[in-house]
């Protein structure tokens, strides 16, 4: 498992990717940063310090990070989409406290194998997969 660690400084990685470090984008990167659980864009919107952004450029830039890398869009039990900004910039997966909603980045993946034999049977050519984990976070195992 990993731990939350910071990603690369904001302002140098949107600026590597020929965006502008606009202070609605800042502040995105740093409410998701900042969260130890998936957040939707309302969510992102209410926490960010100055809401002069709407939902609709919200969404844009989220969309724009996701195709970077930077963030990725989880559909949870209640089928609602929530962003979560990852650490890794190497192929991960996610597992969320169905408690609390804490979620954790796990390295690696396990299952390329089993995937490959899948797609051998099906006669696709798997080119992506997402794996969503559910369980206890060690804080709520002590308190069931």
């Amino acid at each position: 498992m990993s731990s939350k660690v910071p990603p690369s400084p904001p302002v140098a990685s949107l600026r590597a990717a020929g965006y502008r470090a606009t202070p609605q984008r800042l502040a995105i990167l740093h409410v998701l940063e900042t969260s130890d659980r998936p957040l939707t864009a309302g969510e992102i919107l209410s926490r960010m310090a100055d809401n002069r952004s709407g939902v609709p450029t919200i969404y844009r830039n989220l969309q724009q990070f996701a195709e970077q890398g930077w963030i990725e869009s989880i559909i949870g039990t209640d089928l609602t989409m929530r962003f979560v900004r990852c650490c890794s910039t190497k192929h991960h997966h996610h597992i969320q406290c169905e408690h609390c909603g804490r979620m954790v980045e796990l390295e690696g993946c396990g299952v390329l194998e089993t995937l490959k034999a899948l797609a051998s049977r099906s006669g696709f050519d798997v080119t992506r997969h997402q794996i969503q984990l559910f369980g206890l976070c060690k804080d709520c195992q002590g308190r069931a």
